[in-house]
């Protein structure tokens, strides 16, 4: 490639040059930092203090470590459909092919009315009756798909989702259409068996969802009878000295047993919960 010509290096030296002078103390920033110890910053003007400092700070480093990081609470978390039991997509599964298979039988009662010549003047009621079956079985689909598909959506998510569905089906079921209701008699009344079957799998999640919170509680109160019982140790390992009397000393170590009971009841209640859900 052919060189530059002079007026350019020029030209690019005079944009240099002009922007050069515009750099001035108001905005013109240091950068290129480097990170180091205060002491450093002290010692330029009190060496003994920096090397007492330093040694303040290292001690006071090693004693944080040395101690255990025993949180008390922690942020709540969101139980998944993919978290919950196994025992529990078992029932919602075997729940949807039971009601599945229900609803197919009432499809095919209703299209054999809808194909009889001789149920021409019903053909209304056995048409809403076959399309009541065939809302329930969308709704069985939708919730197979959720739980067959280790969904993360969260149980408080489809719990949610279940009360519009319920909300729905409640107001279908409702309907009082022809002659005394007669056309609406027969698809009320699978609405009621697609409602049935929306409230199994409610209830069932529900369940999950408070052994959860359960657990969540259980595991809040765990951590804080575990600092309870590691600041009672402390401070009697630190007492124990300054007591003369036997029967003191006995009290002591009679109350730290107490309180490793308490905190050993606490942990066969999380285990035997934990199972539950497991279940």
């Amino acid at each position: 490639s052919a060189a530059p010509e002079e007026s350019e290096f020029t030209s690019a030296m005079e944009i240099a040059n002009e922007w050069a002078c515009t750099i001035e103390s108001s905005n013109y920033y240091a950068f290129g930092y480097e990170l180091r110890p205060l002491w450093d910053l002290i010692e330029e003007i009190d060496k003994a203090k920096a090397v007492e400092f330093r040694q303040y700070l290292e001690e006071k480093w090693q004693k944080d470590v040395s101690q255990q990081f025993l949180p008390s609470m922690f942020l709540p978390v969101k139980l998944r459909i993919c978290q919950i039991p196994d025992a529990s997509k078992a029932f919602i599964l075997n729940t949807c092919r039971e009601h599945k298979t229900v609803l197919m039988e009432e499809i095919a009662e209703a299209q054999g009315n809808i194909d009889s010549v001789l149920q021409y003047f019903d053909r209304h009621c056995y048409r809403r009756w076959k399309t009541a079956a065939l809302f329930g079985i969308e709704t069985v689909e939708e919730i197979q798909e959720i739980v067959n598909q280790d969904s993360v959506m969260s149980v408080e998510e489809v719990l949610n989702k279940l009360e519009k569905m319920a909300l729905e089906i409640h107001t279908e079921s409702k309907r009082y259409l022809g002659l005394w209701g007669k056309d609406s008699k027969e698809s009320n009344r699978v609405q009621l068996l697609n409602r049935s079957f929306v409230d199994k799998v409610d209830k069932r999640l529900k369940i999950d969802l408070n052994r959860q919170d359960a657990l969540h509680d259980g595991h809040d109160d765990l951590n804080e009878c575990q600092q309870e019982v590691d600041e009672a140790i402390e401070w009697f390992k630190n007492n124990l000295e300054c007591m003369s009397s036997k029967d003191k000393v006995r009290n002591v170590n009679r109350a730290i047993d107490r309180v490793k009971d308490i905190q050993t009841s606490l942990n066969e209640f999380l285990n035997k919960l934990e199972a539950e859900i497991k279940e």
